[in-house]
């Protein structure tokens, strides 16, 4: 995955693109279509994108996975609580 401490010339575009499917995959659970096109500029879901936007949308992406994780476990725990009670009340 990308760190932001790693410095620009070692971002490579497969290193880019391998981490924009990967968050994408985990937002929305199919994989996104992205080539890169030349120098900075890669070709994302039908549309031409800098390589710092498409820094910002993995960020942005990551961000909305652990979100829908956080949100995912919360609900996990709250069934799990009530089959307990549930089978504390059988």
């Amino acid at each position: 995955m990308i760190d932001p401490a790693l410095d620009n010339a070692t971002l490579t575009p497969k290193l880019i693109v391998d981490s924009y499917r990967h968050a994408y995959r985990q937002v929305h659970e199919r994989d996104p279509l992205i080539i890169h096109m030349f120098a900075e500029w890669y070709h994302v879901n039908g549309e031409t994108v800098h390589r710092v936007a498409l820094f910002h949308e993995i960020t942005r992406l990551r961000g909305l996975a652990q979100q829908q994780q956080r949100q995912s476990q919360t609900v996990d725990r709250g069934l799990i609580q009530r089959l307990i009670s549930r089978l504390r009340g059988i």
